[in-house]
């Protein structure tokens, strides 16, 4: 394939936004709520900054969210005095994330630009990219930012000389931030390998500049804190980070099953020789769930909204949601040891760090999408991942066929 046709064939995937938004597509579900939810605090950034930022940090369901989106959609309005042509800009801004996760793909990878093209384009299959988009909602923009820290990461080891990079790789991730508070936790990750393999004073000085460019959102958080109820809005009713832990556990299963689908039967052998693995990760979840049952109701917390397809499938089945989690956070979990099987160490501390991205009552799937895309195929080193894109085993007929119909049974169940 030709790179003119790869052009097409990209632009064909962007018209289907736009197409979207003439439509008002809300594949998502929340996404045309959540906008008809934030338009009118835009509209208060519009005409009165501070006031609107006042108005904004007095609502304890806005005032836990980051408002610099919403403040720069403000701006664009103010110069355009057209929504529909920011939502037009946000569109095209949104573009961007599947040409970045490409990017990612081909730093990381050593696989034919084809096979890598076809496979960054599964982002435009998600229901929550998409909404986001046609929405003008901050998880794309947020993900684009997230997606260059990766990027820069990437490049960063592979050409450790270029300090640059690895200065990059910070801006980004802190720009991101801004938008969304809870990938600050990645910067753990990065920090640990910067100082690994970086000069202290090198290391010393990228902190320096992290330190100065999160003044703003120190202060912010500063002024939240001794003016307004944050803390108490974050903690409305009781955390459960195990509860949440599994939720997400569990939605990951959902976007691992086609790409291990066609290798059950390496896994059963890797478990027959491996049977340890499979009870040390079993047995906890199994002996958790008996005694939620049976002794201490309330360890595991499912709430009514959130949860994910297996969630969904659970209520519309009439089982036990518990019970349906449970299983598939173990199935997941051993998936999972086997992608992570020559790595664990470093694999399931970027798993621990997403986990505490999100320690929250209520657990949606757009949290994850596509975010798992990113994480497992930018941040995960496997040699299942490296060997199945570089030799192209993934089967990109059926991951397409499975992520088109996710998408257009969720069209058609949220029309």
């Amino acid at each position: 394939m030709f790179n003119k046709k790869r052009l097409i064939i990209y632009f064909g995937f962007c018209l289907s936004l736009f197409i979207g938004l003439l439509f008002e597509e809300n594949s998502s579900g929340g996404s045309k709520m959540d906008y008809e939810y934030l338009i009118p605090y835009v509209e208060n950034f519009k005409v009165n900054f501070l006031n609107g930022l006042n108005i904004f940090l007095l609502n304890p369901s806005t005032s836990i969210h980051s408002p610099v989106h919403y403040i720069l959609i403000s701006i664009l309005i103010k110069i355009t005095d057209s929504i529909f042509f920011v939502k037009i800009f946000y569109v095209l801004i949104s573009c961007l994330l599947p040409y970045i996760f490409y990017l990612i793909l081909k730093t990381k990878y050593n696989s034919k630009k084809n096979f890598i093209f076809l496979f960054s384009l599964i982002i435009f299959f998600s229901p929550y990219f998409r909404s986001s988009a046609i929405w003008i909602l901050s998880e794309n923009l947020s993900l684009i930012l997230f997606s260059l820290s990766i990027l820069f990461y990437l490049k960063s080891i592979k050409n450790n000389q270029n300090i640059l990079n690895h200065y990059l790789c910070f801006v980004f991730l802190i720009l991101c931030c801004y938008l969304r508070y809870y990938y600050c936790v990645f910067s753990i990750y990065f920090l640990i390998k910067f100082y690994e393999k970086l000069e202290f004073r090198s290391f010393l000085k990228i902190l320096i500049l992290s330190f100065i460019l999160s003044l703003p959102a120190l202060a912010y958080f500063y002024y939240l804190f001794e003016n307004y109820n944050f803390i108490n809005s974050l903690g409305k009713g009781s955390l459960n980070y195990y509860s949440s832990s599994i939720l997400i556990i569990s939605i990951l299963s959902f976007y691992l099953f086609p790409f291990l689908i066609f290798e059950i039967l390496p896994i059963i052998s890797f478990y027959k020789k491996k049977w340890k693995n499979f009870l040390i990760i079993s047995i906890p979840i199994i002996i958790i769930f008996i005694l939620d049952r049976f002794a201490f109701p309330n360890i595991i917390v499912i709430n009514e909204y959130g949860g994910g397809v297996v969630r969904k499938l659970s209520n519309i089945l009439g089982f036990d949601p518990s019970l349906c989690i449970s299983i598939s956070a173990i199935i997941c979990l051993l998936l999972i040891d086997y992608i992570f099987q020559d790595n664990r160490h470093e694999n399931y501390l970027l798993l621990v760090l997403l986990l505490f991205c999100f320690p929250l009552r209520e657990i949606f799937q757009e949290y994850l999408d596509p975010l798992f895309f990113i994480f497992f195929f930018g941040f995960i080193n496997s040699k299942f991942i490296n060997n199945s894109l570089s030799k192209e085993t993934f089967s990109l007929y059926f991951i397409y066929f499975y992520f088109f119909s996710f998408l257009s049974f969720s069209i058609v169940y949220y029309l």
